[in-house]
């Protein structure tokens, strides 16, 4: 009995530990990961004949974005939302400027009593450019654009959008190749012309005080799916 008793107690730990193996096992899922990340906005430009481009400037909100290569050139992708004014214009363009906001951005009130924190994202990420004159709201707000002089080794700033002021960083982007047609969103592979920051004592070991999508859903401007959320 006791070798029986035995025999009982270690097939009661098999089952015990096949059912902890069953239970802990990976499940398929469409929820797709929560994920923090920086938040940028592109300036693209129509062209034309405007000098450096300034009525016809437009910026959207943009979190697809990411360093795909160091060498031999700086390159960057982006993911453009399609049917969009942005989109449009970088088809046309092949070039824009990608600016990292501070979290003065997204703290932008604007002058009006009862108005929610995240006015500036809201315009620039909740409204389209071929409906609304983006330039004129912003600059109501304390963000007048303004064309990106700097005194890199390029100096070419002809024929480049506006910026929005006071952002932490701006890379000039050129398209290399063909956009990528994935859907929902074309994606493009650029070269990054020139780096500029307002800030000249900033080096590669600098934490830089960006706003995230993660504080973007926090203050209830962005939903889970990062979209823009309607003032209630």
């Amino acid at each position: 009995f006791l070798l029986w008793d035995r025999w009982k107690m270690m097939l009661l730990l098999l089952l015990s530990t096949l059912l902890c193996l069953c239970a802990s096992a990976y499940q398929a899922t469409t929820i797709p990961p929560l994920i923090d990340v920086p938040t940028f906005s592109l300036s693209t430009s129509s062209g034309g004949d405007d000098d450096a481009s300034s009525s016809s400037s437009t910026m959207n909100i943009l979190t697809y974005a990411s360093p795909v290569a160091i060498k031999p050139h700086r390159m960057w992708s982006i993911s453009l939302y399609k049917g969009t004014l942005s989109h449009e214009n970088f088809i046309k363009e092949k070039r824009g400027i990608l600016q990292l906001l501070r979290p003065a951005h997204a703290l932008c009130k604007g002058d009006g009593e009862g108005d929610a924190s995240g006015k500036l994202i809201r315009v620039l990420g909740g409204s389209s450019g071929r409906d609304v004159d983006k330039q004129t709201m912003c600059e109501e707000l304390g963000f007048a654009w303004k064309p990106l002089e700097c005194n890199g080794e390029s100096n070419d700033n002809a024929d480049w959008p506006q910026v929005l002021p006071h952002c932490v960083y701006y890379l000039k982007l050129e398209l290399v190749g063909e956009m990528i047609d994935c859907g929902s969103h074309d994606v493009a592979l650029c070269r990054v012309v020139e780096m500029v920051s307002e800030d000249d004592s900033i080096n590669a070991a600098d934490e830089l005080d960006y706003i995230s999508t993660r504080t973007l859903r926090e203050m209830d401007i962005i939903s889970e799916f990062g979209r823009i959320k309607d003032i209630e």
